[in-house]
């Protein structure tokens, strides 16, 4: 099975100041004036233009498609995936697609734009969608959390993993937003990272997940199965974002068979190329 893995897509978006709340006026301040640039609309064309041209029979977006989940982000998200956008596809949402309350319950605006791919709903009290794709079941998780300062923490309730583990014997795909573990040289700092990563990895060691796939962080890399993981954590990195010497952007592609086999491509003159994916041993970093 071929698992086409994006993430932090962050689609930039003209927003008026005035229909902005709170901690996203700063946010789309931030945004516009430091990170805008980083997102050309060449790069998001060619990315767009690559998927289609892959062979694979799931794609995976593990979140932040938009900047401070404005309204008009979502329409414009969706509007830019509408090529890839298939019963192939597979999504959660991510922090910045929860960055303002208003963009959470009764009627969250992620889920009223992307409900058709995002699976059906496990449970009624809690977000936990599954999906089959060719066979296989993809599991999402939501572990962001809606709070007022500028924050980006993430938070996986122990409900959520115990019924996790209990869905399937057989082998699954989870995907999250937040790391669940970090190189040694990537260590996320306390108002960045999953706030209870050691307990959630612990309570999936009963029946871990075949492959755990993120973003959040804007670089990449892949980190092998190892006795606290015992499954693989591939972190797409911003699919969308030029690389500097502290970000890599790319995407995986993820062969699964009898050996796993994993393709990275990263954005390098005006198109995506294949390179070496960067692979880690739990031992180089810390859950």
């Amino acid at each position: 099975m071929k698992i086409l893995h994006i993430s932090d897509l962050h689609f930039p978006k003209k927003l008026s100041l005035f229909s902005l709340r709170g901690k996203a006026i700063i946010g789309y301040l931030n945004y516009h004036v430091r990170r805008k640039s980083k997102h050309p609309v060449v790069l998001i064309a060619a990315m767009v233009d690559t998927i289609k041209n892959l062979e694979y029979d799931a794609l995976v977006i593990s979140g932040d498609l938009t900047n401070v989940s404005h309204p008009s982000e979502f329409q414009n998200a969706k509007d830019i995936l509408k090529p890839i956008l298939t019963n192939k596809t597979f999504l959660i949402p991510g922090n910045h697609d929860r960055y303002q309350k208003r963009a959470m319950g009764p009627n969250p605006l992620f889920e009223k734009a992307f409900e058709e791919w995002m699976g059906e709903s496990v449970h009624p009290n809690f977000y936990l969608r599954t999906k089959r794709i060719a066979g296989k079941l993809f599991v999402g998780w939501d572990s962001n959390l809606a709070i007022p300062r500028i924050t980006a923490n993430g938070y996986v309730a122990k409900e959520i993993v115990e019924k996790t583990v209990g869905i399937s014997k057989d082998p699954y795909v989870l995907v999250g937003h937040h790391p669940l573990w970090n190189p040694n040289t990537e260590v996320e700092s306390a108002s960045h990272r999953m706030s209870n990563r050691k307990e959630v990895v612990l309570g999936l060691q009963s029946n871990p997940p075949e492959l755990y796939l993120h973003g959040h962080t804007h670089t990449n890399w892949v980190k092998l199965p190892g006795k606290e993981t015992p499954f693989t954590i591939v972190n797409s990195a911003s699919s969308t974002r030029l690389s500097d010497s502290k970000h890599e952007c790319g995407f995986h592609l993820i062969e699964l068979g009898k050996q796993t086999h994993y393709r990275r491509f990263i954005y390098s003159e005006n198109k995506f190329t294949e390179t070496n994916p960067i692979l880690y041993e739990e031992t180089e970093g810390v859950v």
